[in-house]
């Protein structure tokens, strides 16, 4: 951070560089996007840029960010890339930032409180926090929390104490949501190339576990700060082939086995985490095998076949911490028992159609 603060002073442009930059990814939102918008602009705390990545989208999105831009231009900045997908949107906006501190949401979502900024704004000046952690919504009326957080509201994480926060990102998905959580710029991985042939579908969990790695000091808040709406099935974040996702996690795993490795701090169930991590994301996976696109080019008998011959599967296989139905599609699967799985997914499905 002190490199980059002192760069800015050399070039002149100290006075301009804003406290937070809002990364949205746009794709397909006509809908929901102005809202969106707004809801970042309604903020008490104008201390913030907004860069809105346009992924090539084929309705009336661009024409709203460029509408955005021409009335904010010394506060928004619309980047319009060919479509490469949402995790290369998010880097991109990034990479196009000048905050001290990053957040990053969804194109058809919002912040539900206006004071957000300002709240974290000054709770990061006074403490120096490189990381902070908020709760949301996926339903404002009923007020339903999306992630039930085992952290008491306050709670800081510093020295051995970050161990707790490694642990619960591995052990379930709680904090795999980069819209619930605004972190120091420094965090980002700023050296790494993503250079796979296929999209990345766990953008979040890929762009969060640098991030979680490299952070001193973290603080976690109950506060719900963010409505995550899941009615918009063609934006850019629940849009998604079972095939890649599959190649996504494996890359994702790779990289969390590259950190792990690294992290000062770990329970005595770590490492048992890391592989329970990768087998739960397979399971996942081997589920959604039931919506392959019979124009894919591969049946799903020969998906299921490369996840059970996964070279990383097989080595990390274990039962342990696995709950609900992701024993049984784990223990099919590692066994090869195919028309089992095929059963099993097609009952969960009818089960969460209900």
């Amino acid at each position: 951070m002190k490199s980059f603060l002192k760069n800015l002073q050399g070039a002149g442009m100290m006075d301009s560089v804003p406290f937070f930059s809002v990364i949205i990814p746009v794709y397909n939102s006509e809908k929901y996007l102005d809202d969106c918008i707004k809801s970042v602009f309604a903020q008490t705390c104008s201390d913030f840029e907004l860069i809105l990545v346009d992924d090539e989208s084929k309705d009336s999105s661009p024409s709203i960010c460029d509408e955005w831009q021409m009335n904010n231009p010394d506060r928004v900045r619309v980047i319009h890339q060919k479509n490469t997908g949402v995790y290369i949107a998010k880097r991109n906006g990034i990479r196009a930032s000048h905050g001290r501190y990053l957040y990053i949401m969804d194109n058809d979502d919002l912040i539900t409180d206006p004071e957000m900024f300002s709240r974290l704004k000054e709770l990061i000046t006074r403490s120096a926090y490189d990381l902070v952690i908020f709760n949301a919504v996926d339903d404002i009326a009923a007020k339903h929390l999306l992630c039930n957080i085992p952290f008491k509201s306050g709670q800081e994480f510093e020295g051995e104490e970050l161990a707790a926060v490694y642990d619960e990102f591995l052990k379930t998905k709680n904090l795999h949501h980069i819209w619930m959580m605004v972190f120091d710029r420094n965090l980002f991985d700023w050296e790494y190339e993503y250079n796979e042939p296929f999209r990345m579908l766990r953008d979040g969990p890929s762009l969060i576990l640098p991030v979680i790695s490299k952070a001193t000091k973290v603080l976690y808040l109950d506060d719900v700060f963010y409505y995550w709406r899941i009615q918009n099935l063609s934006s850019a974040s629940k849009h998604y082939d079972v095939t890649n996702f599959f190649y996504s996690i494996r890359t994702l795993h790779k990289r969390v086995i590259e950190y792990s490795d690294k992290w000062p701090y770990k329970t005595a169930k770590t490492d048992e985490l890391v592989k329970s991590n990768y087998v739960t994301d397979i399971c996942i996976a081997a589920m959604k095998v039931r919506s392959l696109s019979p124009d894919s080019g591969i049946s799903q008998r020969e998906l299921l076949a490369k996840m059970a011959n996964d070279d990383m599967f097989r080595n990390e296989y274990s039962l342990k911490n696995l709950e609900g139905f992701r024993k049984p599609i784990a223990f099919c699967l590692y066994h090869k028992w195919y028309l089992l799985l095929k059963l099993l997914s097609s009952m969960i499905g009818i089960i969460k159609r209900r």
